[in-house]
């Protein structure tokens, strides 16, 4: 029977630093090699020489790919999740050695959780939703860059919302001094660009929303009040098969939408929402929720959209829609809107759930 050894990889875009132990003999050995393809499938097979491997590297944004390389080795390796990685408090060295050896010591002893590792397809395509979120990122910026150049120069506009129409219009009738009309024109041209991919990318977006792999889901998602096709697509890609959560309290953790606990003895007190856990998703419910502070009333899309769903769908999408508005505004009364509206949120996820798990019913 071969030794078993659990490793630890610190993965970084150059490089990957490596601790490998075996809780039987107590040996163990560290290694450091390029991050790159060659080197490590080198670096592996000379590992495997000591024994059985079994390795773990923290999600970050070096991605999957370190473990697919070594999938193809046939050798384990997990990718766990950062937030849950203990850490004593006295701890204030850090080092790449220091981070591979926790990374293999704790792996050892089953006190880390390995996070879902989506196929590469599915990688793909979170990637396209996600470069969405960073091209609306950057028009924001580059609108808030023109903005407060225009209040250096005592320039502001006061005759409606900034960035309708009539608000580009005026920006291209200020008299500027030569100087000041190049800084102006330079981030316009930018805002333009940055707008035109952004069309070309959520037409790329409803294109894949339209494949049978997604169509389904989304359309599920979108019989649901404050989700559109963008905000269903970035729910699915980032929940990936909701079937893995046994329940909706499941996924409001994953999302980071439970509150925090603090206990001790008799005393129980709850704080703010955890945060713990997928940003992208938490961050659409979040803006989807405060839809719900509208009034009820009917709802051409929603009509529409639920025209050709089950009977299932329709119903779970009209009780959410009951629910999530009167829950926005019992809170919202004893507490405040921002409140209410993570709240929403929450029970939101567990909405999402039941639709995406339907089929499993």
């Amino acid at each position: 029977m071969s030794i078993v050894y659990y490793g630890g990889l610190d993965v970084h875009q150059e490089s990957i630093v490596a601790f490998l132990f075996s809780p039987e003999t107590g040996e163990y050995f560290e290694d450091e090699v390029p991050n790159d393809r060659k080197h490590l499938e080198h670096a592996a097979k000379r590992w495997r020489k000591r024994g059985e491997l079994r390795l773990c590297y923290e999600a970050s944004s070096a991605g999957f790919v370190v473990k697919r390389w070594l999938d193809e080795l046939g050798i384990p390796c997990e990718v766990v999740a950062p937030a849950f990685i203990p850490k004593g408090p006295g701890d204030r060295i850090k080092t790449d050695r220091r981070d591979a050896r926790r990374l293999a010591i704790l792996y050892q002893s089953g006190m880390l959780r390995p996070v879902r590792v989506p196929d590469e397809r599915e990688e793909m395509v979170r990637s396209v939703v996600r470069h969405r979120e960073d091209l609306t990122r950057d028009m924001t910026r580059t609108k808030n860059r023109i903005l407060k150049f225009l209040g250096l120069l005592g320039l502001r506009y006061t005759e409606g919302r900034n960035w309708t129409e009539k608000h580009r219009k005026w920006l291209r009738s200020l008299n500027l001094e030569p100087l000041q009309a190049m800084v102006v024109e330079s981030h316009l041209r930018v805002l333009e660009q940055l707008e035109a991919e952004r069309r070309e990318v959520d037409q790329k977006i409803a294109e894949i929303a339209e494949t049978p792999f997604y169509r389904e889901k989304v359309q599920r998602l979108m019989c649901l009040r404050g989700i559109a096709l963008h905000t269903a697509m970035v729910l699915i890609t980032e929940i990936g098969d909701a079937h893995r959560f046994r329940g909706a309290p499941e996924l409001m953790s994953y999302l980071g939408l439970v509150p925090q606990e603090y206990s001790s003895g008799e005393r129980r007190r709850s704080g703010k929402i955890t945060k713990v856990g997928n940003s992208h998703a938490r961050w659409v419910l979040s803006e989807a929720a405060w839809n719900q502070a509208r009034p009820l009333g009917r709802s051409d899309r929603l009509a529409k959209q639920r025209r050709n769903q089950p009977p299932e769908v329709v119903a779970i999408s009209q009780k959410a829609e009951r629910r999530l508005h009167h829950k926005f505004w019992k809170v919202a009364v004893r507490k405040d809107r921002n409140t209410a509206a993570i709240a929403v949120a929450r029970e939101m996820a567990g909405f999402v759930w039941a639709l995406l798990t339907l089929d499993a019913a």
